[in-house]
C-alpha cells in the first residue's frame, strides 16, 4: 500500500504549491508588529499570522512527504529544496512580529489575555511571553543566529558527516553504523561480540576528535546561557517543555531511585543466559525466536487493540487505511525507519513505515497510528495551538505499544510470553532509565566543561561511572564500553533532550495506570488529553485525566507499573 498524497495536491507540478506559498510571503510582509498594542489588531494579525503559517506549511508538507519515497529522485529533491526556500523566507519576515509579541509592554500584553476575542491563544501568548526575559534585540538576535551558523550548527553538521564516514568490518562485511548498531541484536552471540567490538573500537579510536566536537557545543551553549542570562543550564529546556527545572529534578531523582530494578531485570537476564553477569556485548541480546507477523496479520491485531480500549480510536485507526493515508512496504529510494507527519489542523496526518513482516513491525505499526489518532484528535485545535508539547509528543504513540502488548500477552504463553514481557521491560529501561542516565552524563560533563576543556579520558570517566551507577552489579563491562558516549548524536544536536523521553515514558505509565484502575470510564479522559493539542499546558491537559506531573502519585504510577512487569517475569 503506497500513500495518496492527493488530498494535499494534485502533483508537484500542482500551480497551487507555489501560489500558497506566495500567498504566505504575502500575508507575511503585511504585518505590522504595532497592531499588538490594540487587542483587536492584535486578534486580527495574529489570525493572519496564523494563515500565513498555515500557507507555508501545507506546501513543506507535501513535498517532504512527496520526497521521503522518492530520495534519489532528482525532480523531488529539487522542489523540496525550492519549497524549504520559499518557507524559510516566510518565517524570517515572521521573527519580527514574534520578537514584538516577547517584548510587548506589560499593560498591552496583559490587554491581549483580557479580551474575549483572544482567549483561545491565552496559552499561545504565554508561551510567547515566557521567552521575554531571555530574548534579546531584534539585532541581537540576528547576531546570535549568525554565530549559530559557525557555532553550534557547524559542529553539528560535522558531527553528522564525520561519523556518517564510518565504517566497521564485521565477518568480512563493511557496515555502516546503523548496520552495525542491527547487529547488537543478533541471535549469535559470536556476531553480537564482533559487533560490539567494531563499534565501540571504533568510537574508541576516534575519541580524541568527537571529545573536541562535543567541548565545543557545551561551550557555545554556555555562552547562550551567559548572553541570555539564564541561571540554571536547565532553564531553556524547562521553558521549551513548559515544565519547571524542579520537575526535571524531580524526575532524575525519582528515577535514579528505582535504579535497583534494573540491575533486578539484567541479573535475571544473565541467568537466562547462563551466565553470572550479562556480559555488556549481551544487553540487547534476544532471548528467543521472534514471531514473523505479515502486514495484513499486524493490522488486524492494532485495530484490535485499538477497538478494545475504544472503538473511536479504532474507527480514526482504520481510515488511514481505507483512505491510503499510510505508506507500508520498503522500496527502492525510499528513506527508512517509520514517522507519522501531523499535518494540519486543516488536513490529515499520513504515516510512512518500512513494514518487515516481523513482532518489530506490528509495533512500529501501533506506535505510529498512536502518532496518528493523536494528531487526528487534536484538529479540533486552531493551527496555533496544534500539536502536541514535548512531554505529550509519545504519549499516543507509546500507549498504543502497551495496547497492543497487552493483546499480544493475552494470546502467548510460555517462551513467546517471556520474550514479549522482557522486550517490555528493556523497551522501558532503554526509554526511561537509559534516558536519565544521560542526563546526568550531561550534566556532570557540561558543568565541568565550564572549568576547562574536558579530554576524551575525563569523559569517559564521568560516563563509567553513570553506567555503574544504573546497572549495578548486574552487567560484566569491557574496556571498549567507557567510549559509548561518543556515539550518541543527541549530546551533539540538542540539549538535554534525553530527559524529555523519561519524562513521557512515565507519562504514559501514569495514564495506563489510571487505565487499568479506572477500565472504559477513564477512555474519554484519555482522549481529551489528546484532542488538547497545545491548548493548555501540558500540566494543565495531564490534569484532566487525573494525572499530576511529576508529582509523588505520577512516579508511584509509572515506577508501579514497571515493577509488576518485572515480578510477571518467570
Amino acid at each position: 500500500m503506497e500513500w495518496d498524497l492527493s488530498d494535499l495536491y494534485a502533483s508537484p507540478e500542482d500551480p497551487r504549491i507555489f501560489q500558497d506559498l506566495e500567498a504566505a510571503l504575502a500575508l507575511a510582509q503585511g504585518l505590522d508588529p504595532k497592531d499588538l498594542l490594540s487587542p483587536e489588531g492584535a486578534s486580527s494579525l495574529l489570525s493572519r499570522y496564523e494563515k500565513a503559517l498555515e500557507l507555508a506549511y501545507k506546501p513543506l508538507n507535501y513535498a517532504s512527504l512527496y520526497f521521503s519515497t522518492r530520495t534519489q529522485d532528482p525532480g523531488a529533491k529539487a522542489l523540496l529544496d525550492r519549497v524549504r526556500n520559499a518557507f524559510t523566507e516566510v518565517r524570517n519576515r515572521l521573527v519580527p512580529l514574534e520578537v514584538a509579541l516577547r517584548k510587548l509592554p506589560e499593560e498591552a500584553f496583559q490587554a491581549l489575555l483580557a479580551h474575549p476575542g483572544l482567549m483561545d491563544l491565552r496559552h499561545f501568548l504565554m508561551r510567547q511571553r515566557a521567552y521575554a526575559p531571555y530574548t534579546l534585540s531584534e539585532r541581537e538576535e540576528e547576531l546570535l543566529n549568525l554565530k549559530a551558523l559557525v557555532g553550534r550548527s557547524a559542529w553539528s553538521q560535522f558531527y553528522t558527516e564525520y561519523t556518517g564516514r564510518f565504517r566497521f568490518l564485521v565477518r568480512g562485511k563493511e557496515l555502516t553504523e546503523m548496520e552495525v548498531r542491527a547487529l547488537r541484536r543478533d541471535p549469535d552471540p559470536e556476531v553480537r561480540r564482533e559487533a560490539h567490538q567494531a563499534l565501540y573500537g571504533k568510537l574508541l579510536e576516534e575519541a580524541p576528535t568527537l571529545s573536541a566536537v562535543f567541548n565545543a557545543v557545551y561551550l557555545d551553549y554556555l555562552q547562550d546561557l551567559r548572553l541570555r542570562g539564564y541561571g540554571n543550564p536547565l532553564e531553556p529546556v524547562a521553558l521549551r517543555d513548559e515544565v519547571e527545572v524542579r520537575d526535571i529534578e524531580a524526575l532524575l531523582s525519582a528515577t535514579e531511585s528505582f535504579y535497583p530494578l534494573v540491575e533486578r531485570y539484567y541479573l535475571w537476564k544473565a541467568k537466562k543466559l547462563g551466565q553470572e553477569k550479562t556480559p555488556s556485548q549481551d544487553l540487547l541480546a534476544p532471548l528467543g525466536e521472534k514471531p514473523k507477523v505479515p502486514f495484513e496479520e499486524a493490522k488486524a491485531l492494532v485495530l484490535e487493540a485499538f477497538r478494545r480500549f475504544s472503538p473511536e480510536v479504532e474507527a480514526i485507526a482504520r481510515e488511514f487505511f481505507e483512505k491510503r493515508w499510510i505508506d507500508v512496504y520498503p522500496r527502492p529510494g525510499k528513506r527508512g525507519g517509520a514517522f507519522c507527519s501531523g499535518g494540519l489542523p486543516s488536513t490529515h496526518p499520513y504515516v510512512l513505515l518500512n513494514h518487515t513482516d516481523d513482532l518489530d513491525s506490528a509495533h512500529t505499526l501501533a506506535h505510529e497510528l498512536g502518532h496518528g489518532v493523536h494528531f487526528y484528535l487534536a484538529r479540533e485545535q486552531r493551527l496555533l495551538n496544534f500539536g502536541a508539547s514535548t512531554p505529550l509528543a509519545e504519549t499516543a504513540s507509546v500507549f498504543a505499544e502497551i495496547l497492543l502488548d497487552d493483546l499480544l500477552l493475552e494470546r502467548l504463553s510460555g517462551e513467546e510470553r517471556t520474550l514479549l514481557l522482557a522486550e517490555r521491560v528493556e523497551d522501558a529501561i532503554n526509554t526511561l532509565f537509559r534516558q536519565v542516565m544521560y542526563t546526568f552524563f550531561e550534566k556532570r560533563s557540561l558543568l565541568a566543561r565550564k572549568e576547562a576543556a574536558l579530554s576524551p579520558e575525563a569523559f569517559q570517566k564521568i560516563w563509567q561511572e553513570e553506567q555503574a551507577r544504573l546497572y549495578g552489579e548486574s552487567v560484566a563491562w569491557t574496556e571498549l564500553d567507557q567510549s559509548a558516549w561518543a556515539g550518541i548524536p543527541h549530546f551533539v544536536h540538542y540539549r538535554f533532550y534525553t530527559y524529555s523521553y523519561a519524562l513521557g515514558y512515565l507519562v504514559v505509565l501514569a495514564l495506563y495506570g489510571r487505565y487499568r484502575e479506572e477500565g472504559e470510564a477513564f477512555v474519554p479522559r484519555y482522549l481529551e488529553v489528546l484532542k488538547a493539542g497545545e491548548k493548555a499546558s501540558p500540566k494543565e491537559i495531564l490534569a484532566q485525566a487525573g494525572v499530576e506531573l511529576a508529582s509523588e502519585a505520577f512516579f508511584r504510577y509509572g515506577f508501579g507499573v514497571l515493577e509488576d512487569w518485572i515480578k510477571a517475569l518467570p
